[in-house]
């Protein structure tokens, strides 16, 4: 199912070294080899990123440099549906995303009421689509919708047919979620799609662990042992990815860590397609 590299939107996360503000992480992330960028345009005291607002000489050299660069916005993030979360926290983040022209809104659900949380999920989703945004739900398993079945089901009840699941590789590990279940969800919930890579293909133990090697130990994809072929292989062939690696590389050489990413993800690809093509030779 996938496609070439060069018929792939290949985005880099902002996560993957988030201390850098925005026009230059675009200028790393195109000199990598990416075409596309996903940004953090929330900041808030629970929240690391870069408020770009509209008038703000941020949002401008960030526009600019996505100009310079040949470059494009996949997701603005991130959205978190705590209890209490209301319209007022997220206008920011969808103005930004907007004047950024993204294509989805990053989502994450922090709210054990499922009944808020679902209503309120459903008024996001009608507010970013008023921004030109399509809103993607990230199951984590740290978080209240925690595996791929259950953000399906979060959907279906937030009565939102509009939005996608943002499948991580590392979380769909962490899940437990087998690969071959993906086929059972429709195609068009899987818009895009996070990898990175891991030591351990395991399900997780410890949801403190999880966290801590989420937000600072992921690996470069190819570097360790999850099935990242297998997971292209089961999404649509129209789904972009985005390479989120988090680690201390990020942190301290950002332009150098891009540019492994950047090579790490080609060559991922480069064996994708060689073996696709080598299928249809026989």
């Amino acid at each position: 199912m996938e496609q070439p590299p060069q018929q792939r939107i290949l985005s880099l996360s902002h996560l993957s070294a988030i201390q850098v503000p925005p026009p230059q992480f675009i200028e790393n992330a195109a000199a990598a080899g990416f075409n596309a960028v996903g940004l953090r345009v929330a900041q808030t005291p629970r929240d690391r990123g870069f408020q770009l607002l509209e008038g703000s000489a941020l949002l401008r050299d960030t526009r600019q440099a996505l100009h310079d660069n040949g470059m494009r916005v996949l997701d603005a993030e991130v959205i978190k549906l705590h209890p209490g979360s209301s319209r007022e926290d997220w206008m920011h983040v969808l103005e930004a995303g907007q004047a950024l022209s993204a294509s989805y809104l990053l989502v994450t659900v922090l709210d054990d009421d499922y009944q808020r949380a679902t209503t309120l999920f459903g008024e996001l989703a009608a507010a970013a689509a008023d921004h030109g945004l399509r809103c993607c739900l990230e199951p984590m398993i740290f978080s209240a919708v925690r595996d791929m079945d259950a953000a399906a089901r979060f959907l279906a009840d937030a009565g939102d047919g509009g939005s996608g699941i943002l499948l991580d590789a590392l979380h769909v590990a962490r899940a437990g979620t087998p690969i071959d279940d993906i086929a059972r969800q429709s195609p068009d919930l899987f818009p895009y799609c996070q990898l990175c890579d891991a030591l351990s293909a395991e399900p997780a133990t410890d949801e403190n662990a999880a966290i801590t090697e989420a937000r600072q130990h992921r690996l470069a994809p190819g570097q360790g042992v999850l099935p990242l072929a297998d997971l292209v292989r089961a999404l649509p062939p129209t789904a972009a990815i985005s390479v989120e690696a988090p680690s201390d590389r990020g942190s301290a050489d950002p332009r150098g860590w891009a540019a492994e990413l950047g090579a790490a993800a080609r060559e991922l690809f480069e064996y994708l397609d060689r073996d696709r093509t080598a299928a249809a030779g026989h």
